[in-house]
């Protein structure tokens, strides 16, 4: 390449041009161009800057943690054990606190079985019969209660039907479930729900614990979305109410309930200004979800032995309340490079703007 076109490609590089302008008097191009213009103005504060925070970095991968803790005692009259006190250590499953947890609010008693043979439950398909053929011994009574003996045991009332008889823990387990639940109070017991996050891009952690002098706070204080916003104590059956329901009606066959703490954090106004925000919805029930579905309930026994040494177990189908906690979470904080992008961009609309109006 020869000196002079080295010379010409560098004047050329080094060169600065500048666009012409021309005015335009035309007052309706005039008005059309300034309001195009304001209308950008417009969008970059009012909708990219004050609404959607387009000045901020975001982070929406929320790390957290949630320990739960449930007071309250119920007096029950059952009739296999007579008046029996509850606690939490009694009613709450696991006993220690989780995002997941259990409050059993009504169940059926099975007490003192034995392992041994006994008939099996008419109530169960696979255990019918009308002759031992029916009743194949070391096989196992599907959905049932035990392993068949090879008998076939008849009813005194019809001769033609039986039930097999099974080796298992006897007697089987009742099937009339209390016409009220047993732990119809449990409305009043208290969920304290205890919950860090962290926003790991701008190291900031939080929990949703209220930041106070008062020492006596947390004794005092009942969730309550008007007077107290930020109390992590919130009371059985008002989470009930909150989704629409009745605690009467669900503590009878169970259901679970989602209770959803939302952060929306904007880290430019400082650590009080992050607080979470608590919505209840019921998650076993829904319009394409018949009623025969809902509810929650499961079974769990306790384990003794006699004055013999023998074994002996009474069994428990509970009903209750699930609590799941979901965390979500998102948090804003300045900075320049998302600020100077969008600025950019309105910038280019600008101009468009312009060459728009020329054209006219």
């Amino acid at each position: 390449m020869s000196t002079l076109k080295i010379k010409k490609c560098l004047s050329a590089a080094l060169t600065y041009d500048t666009g012409k302008f021309a005015v335009a008097k035309n007052k309706t191009v005039g008005v059309l161009y300034r309001v195009f213009m304001l209308s950008v103005i417009g969008y970059l504060i009012g909708w990219v800057f004050v609404m959607k925070k387009g000045y901020q970095t975001r982070e929406e991968s929320i790390q957290s943690s949630v320990m739960t803790k449930v007071k309250g005692v119920v007096l029950i009259n059952s009739s296999d054990t007579g008046l029996s006190l509850w606690g939490p250590e009694d009613y709450v499953i696991p006993p220690h606190g989780k995002a997941s947890l259990f409050i059993t609010t009504n169940f059926m008693e099975t007490p003192n079985q034995k392992l041994g043979n006994c008939a099996e439950s008419f109530k169960v398909p696979d255990g019918l019969c009308r002759d031992n053929d029916a009743c194949q011994l070391g096989e196992a009574v599907t959905a049932g209660h035990g392993i068949k003996t090879g008998q076939c045991l008849k009813s005194g009332n019809d001769p033609g039907n039986g039930t097999c008889e099974i080796y298992g823990w006897c007697p089987t387990e009742r099937s009339q479930e209390p016409h009220v639940p047993l732990l119809g109070k449990a409305e009043n017991f208290t969920i304290y729900i205890k919950n860090f996050i962290r926003f790991p891009k701008f190291s900031f952690s939080k929990s949703n614990i209220l930041e106070t002098n008062d020492e006596n706070y947390l004794k005092k204080c009942i969730y309550d979305e008007a007077a107290h916003p930020y109390c992590p104590i919130f009371r059985v059956g008002d989470i009930i109410n909150k989704t629409g329901h009745r605690f009467q009606d669900i503590a009878q066959t169970g259901g679970v309930i989602g209770i959803l703490i939302d952060w929306n954090c904007d880290l430019d106004k400082g650590s009080s200004h992050c607080q979470p925000r608590y919505t209840f919805t019921r998650l076993d029930v829904n319009s394409t979800v018949s009623s025969v579905t809902s509810g929650y309930n499961f079974r769990y026994s306790r384990h003794y032995k006699n004055a013999d040494g023998q074994s002996y177990r009474t069994l428990f189908k509970v009903y209750g309340i699930r609590f799941d906690i979901m965390v979500n979470g998102k948090a804003g904080k300045f900075s320049i490079i998302p600020t100077l992008i969008n600025i950019g961009s309105v910038t280019g609309l600008l101009t468009l703007v312009s060459m728009k109006c020329c054209y006219w």
